[in-house]
């Protein structure tokens, strides 16, 4: 089957700026080059790189205009000449740095990838569950993992537990034996404890410090992982105890903070950042975990592919608890029209 030629809808931004920037387009379906594979796409999700993307404060590192979308799920409908172990109709996912940001992502219907990205799903795992875990449980590896040294021993402080970083982050944390204080939004507390925290503190007042040290008895956190834009490095550095570790993942929205150098020193703390990709063998273990039910990625709402922009806004300003995905709209179409549907003209 060839589809050089034959156009595909996606979702084409030629210019950064708000969500309307993001609009639908037919554009000529990828062939894959060399070292690649030209997936269908079943389903992807938006995290908040995409609006750090769309927005300006993180760089999109290709000529516009650009596809976004930093993780799919999906099948091989070709390969390139030179690339061998795939073939057409095998069930894939891929989740990489450079996705969406360096080539274009999978706001699309199709997505031309290294083939060495792609990881093969197992059979009990379907494409919607695997991005709902997506680029969101790989930053949240990549953060409390190789970044922050998780151990079972640790008592960990996840700042922005409600978002889809932090909601992953509980889950791989309490899997691996650690307490798990959870501190966000007061509404999301029950939803937080049914997927691992042990505590669920609401980001509010001015003793959350206390609360925690009261938490910890007194010891403070081993390790905190701030994945909110609104940084207060001073508190979370006072969270933690002798020798502790504060990992920040994702773009900040000041670059610059203040804290007491003294007091760094004093407790020997360290600051990490947190950013690239999960290396291949630690993204096929967590989707063994994810096939297992071992994590269960909370699911917000399911759109089609044309209500990209309508995502965005969402997540922006109403965040819920859990991924937005989107689906392709002829995908969504053969399956059930949901009630939300709107169809592309």
């Amino acid at each position: 089957m060839t589809l050089s030629g034959e156009s595909m809808r996606a979702i084409v931004m030629e210019n950064i700026g708000k969500p309307r920037v993001l609009k639908i387009a037919r554009v000529r379906i990828p062939a894959p080059g060399p070292g690649q594979a030209l997936v269908k796409i079943h389903a992807t999700s938006v995290n908040p790189c995409d609006l750090h993307l769309r927005s300006g404060r993180l760089l999109i590192r290709k000529p516009m205009p650009h596809i976004l979308g930093a993780d799919l799920a999906g099948t091989v409908e070709a390969v390139a000449d030179d690339v061998r172990g795939w073939e057409v109709g095998a069930r894939v996912t891929a989740c990489f740095a450079g996705l969406g940001r360096e080539i274009n992502g999978s706001y699309a219907e199709f997505c031309a990838v290294p083939a060495d990205q792609l990881i093969e799903l197992p059979d009990e795992l379907d494409f919607q569950t695997a991005v709902a875990a997506g680029a969101s449980f790989a930053d949240a590896h990549l953060a409390l993992v190789t970044q922050g040294k998780l151990k079972k021993a640790d008592l960990l402080v996840v700042r922005g537990a409600a978002g889809i970083v932090g909601a992953s982050a509980v889950q791989i944390a309490g899997a691996r034996g650690a307490k798990v204080i959870a501190i966000s939004e007061g509404e999301f507390a029950g939803r937080l404890h049914e997927i691992g925290a042990d505590i669920a503190l609401e980001d509010a007042g001015e003793d959350l410090v206390r609360q925690v040290k009261v938490a910890t008895d007194e010891r403070g956190a081993s390790l905190v992982l701030h994945c909110s834009p609104d940084l207060d490095l001073e508190e979370s550095l006072a969270m933690l105890g002798h020798g502790g570790r504060l990992v920040i993942d994702g773009a900040l929205r000041k670059p610059q903070a203040r804290f007491n150098a003294m007091e760094l020193v004093r407790k020997n703390l360290s600051i990490h950042g947190s950013q690239g990709s999960i290396k291949t063998k630690d993204y096929e273990s967590l989707l063994n975990n994810l096939a297992k039910g071992v994590y269960k990625p909370p699911i917000d709402e399911i759109l089609p592919l044309s209500q990209a922009r309508k995502a965005h806004r969402k997540l922006e300003k109403e965040p819920g608890f859990g991924k937005i995905l989107l689906v392709p709209d002829a995908i969504l179409e053969a399956a059930e029209k949901p009630a939300n549907w709107i169809p592309i003209e």
